[in-house]
């Protein structure tokens, strides 16, 4: 894993982002049918993208936790300027796309103040502001964490206990809740917005930075194409087990989350596939999408800008959805990559305005 790798990821990730939540008026459920008689190929394809592009999130929390850790190499970690430089990277554009939401909101506009304060509290501490909030949330935990999970060394075995308590964590929810088992712990289970869900990610971008040799021998043991096929199973895997629990608890939304033992498998056989483009070719014949450094470099560095936009992009080209699944799916990313790219080029330079535009 490289910086190239790292930008090349992020916009993959977005473009991935933008497509899942574009395609939600026409995946498999979307109006309340969950019936195999409900599909046809717009539905399947938008689903399939919809549910394999699953692994974005996951992976956008691996790659702050390997940014945060790949930095140290060229400035040394000291508390009390990482509190200052990633507060002032996360917490204003938090704060501001909160407020500028909820301000359009009819029953925060009627609310008294002591109402209006109450809204603004509890939209804060859940990421509820806009539909993609939430993820601000998560990366706040973690960054209030990485002091701690940056001191936990690499190992074999703490990698396979994390692996292990991580695949056991995603399996318990995604039993209890679809199955209805142990009925007396399920409330005391977190939603997979809790910090338990994400920290291992975290922890395992945390270690790429740093042990970065250990994971390129074991990337080495395979071919890309075997990586490439483990993922490809996974995706199927993700894929069916979608349709299997949406159909029998008769919900696509409340199966459709991140939660999953699936998307953990996901997501890391992904990472491991991407990883390999780059650790199996020679140093002086990098792979081909490493010939557009520039651009991937511009992309990776306006996805903050792109990803905190995208949903008033969506709203905006409404209109659009005339042109079905496919069609709307590549203007949306076109348009909200456009309007990303031209918003951050502007604001890039005009102190304030940058920080809360993630620029």
């Amino acid at each position: 894993m490289n910086w190239q790798l790292s930008n090349l990821l992020r916009a993959i990730a977005i473009t991935l982002v933008i497509w899942i939540h574009a395609s939600h008026p026409w995946w498999f459920g979307a109006h309340g049918t969950v019936s195999l008689d409900s599909l046809n190929w717009e539905v399947f394809i938008d689903t399939a993208i919809n549910q394999v592009g699953r692994f974005t999130v996951p992976l956008f929390v691996i790659l702050s936790g390997f940014g945060l850790a790949k930095s140290e190499q060229s400035r040394p970690f000291q508390l009390w300027g990482f509190i200052q430089r990633r507060g002032f990277r996360i917490l204003p554009p938090y704060l501001c796309f909160t407020l500028l939401n909820l301000a359009f909101r009819q029953e925060f506009q009627l609310g008294n103040w002591v109402e209006k304060l109450g809204q603004i509290a509890i939209t804060l501490r859940d990421g509820s502001g806009d539909y993609h909030l939430y993820f601000l949330t998560i990366i706040i935990q973690c960054y209030i964490s990485y002091p701690l999970l940056r001191r936990i060394p690499f190992t074999g075995l703490n990698l396979a206990i994390a692996t292990i308590f991580t695949l056991s964590l995603f399996t318990l929810r995604w039993t209890v809740s679809l199955f209805h088992l142990l009925p007396d712990l399920a409330p005391y289970l977190p939603n997979s917005n809790h910090w338990m869900f994400w920290l291992p990610y975290f922890l395992f971008g945390i270690w790429l930075a740093k042990v970065p040799d250990w994971f390129t021998a074991a990337l080495r043991r395979c071919s890309t194409q075997i990586w490439g096929c483990l993922w490809a199973i996974a995706a199927a895997l993700e894929l069916g087990e979608f349709y299997f629990s949406a159909i029998r608890i008769g919900s696509a939304e409340a199966v459709g989350h991140y939660g999953r033992p699936t998307v953990v498998l996901l997501t890391i056989t992904f990472l491991l596939w991407a990883m390999s483009w780059k650790s199996q070719n020679e140093p002086d014949s990098p792979p081909r999408f490493l010939q557009f450094n520039t651009l991937i470099e511009r992309l990776g560095n306006a996805s903050f800008t792109t990803y905190l936009l995208h949903t008033q992009v969506l709203r905006l080209i409404t209109p659009a959805q005339v042109l079905g699944g496919i069609g709307y799916l590549l203007v949306a990313a076109i348009a909200s990559w456009a309007i990303g790219l031209l918003v951050w080029a502007i604001v890039k330079p005009i102190k304030g305005l940058n920080v809360i535009f993630g620029a």
